[in-house]
């Protein structure tokens, strides 16, 4: 009997130890779920319109209307690209790339069979920027060359014109996309891209030859060669030059997710 009691009460214990150990481990649960949120929560609720999350209130209405046309636009192409605008007050001590890539994964950014979404990311307490690129982008909008967009609106941005910074490096970004995918131009070729190749000036290059043809004939006098024998010359040097020059392209950020991307401090 004794021993079928002490049984009973070993049994009791056990029970109460295991409530113990789910209760200890739901508070754990709870815990950490409010510490440490999911990589893919959303960081920033969007808005309505999905396209334009302003949390700061510094963009117009223009520029989001604009935003929400062409991104309407948009979706009734096949491929069904879009482009979000997300501007918040502080990035809480996170890093901007963090930050942005768990964004765009809680928003779903873009066409999943073309994984074709961007999301421009701007922090104003922070003062940094980001554009994080979905891959079915990556070619088109290469690290190197979303820098080279932020770049070309840093001005606006250092002076707090959001709206004017947002919708030009928007617009940037639509070109690229209407590029990759042959759409017709949305803005009937009002809007240049800053890689587009620049025109030279007829008469700058007509003046251009004419100095060379006097360089040309000077050296020819100077050293008393023939014509073709200094033309040789001249190809060589030239030449001996091109092997020895060297490029360097613009590095954006980094990408953490998706194609890549760009941060930059303003």
């Amino acid at each position: 009997m004794q021993k079928l009691m002490n049984k009973h009460f070993c049994f009791k214990e056990w029970i109460k130890g295991l409530k113990r150990y789910w209760v200890g481990l739901f508070v754990i649960g709870v815990l950490a779920s409010i510490c440490f949120p999911l990589q893919g929560q959303a960081v920033v609720q969007p808005s309505d319109s999905f396209y334009v999350t302003d949390q700061g209130h510094v963009l117009n209405n223009q520029t989001k209307d604009h935003i929400l046309t062409v991104n309407q636009a948009f979706e009734k192409t096949k491929e069904k690209p879009q482009i979000a605008v997300v501007v918040v007050n502080s990035l809480e001590g996170e890093m901007i790339e963090n930050y942005t890539v768990k964004q765009f994964e809680a928003m779903e950014i873009g066409n999943k069979a073309y994984d074709n979404g961007v999301l421009i990311l701007l922090a104003l307490q922070d003062r940094e920027i980001r554009i994080e690129v979905g891959y079915g982008l990556e070619g088109i909008l290469p690290d190197g060359k979303v820098g080279r967009i932020i770049d070309a609106s840093m001005g606006d941005l250092a002076s707090g014109d959001y709206s004017q910074a947002m919708t030009n490096i928007f617009n940037q970004l639509v070109l690229a996309i209407q590029e990759e995918y042959g759409y017709q131009d949305i803005f009937d070729g009002q809007v240049t891209a800053i890689d587009a190749p620049t025109l030279v000036n007829p008469l700058f290059m007509a003046g251009g030859a004419l100095v060379i043809l006097i360089v040309y004939v000077f050296i020819c006098r100077i050293l008393g060669i023939s014509s073709i024998d200094t033309l040789f010359l001249l190809l060589h040097l030239f030449s001996g030059f091109s092997s020895g020059s060297s490029s360097s392209s613009s590095r954006g950020g980094g990408g953490r997710s998706g194609g890549g991307g760009a941060s930059r401090n303003f």
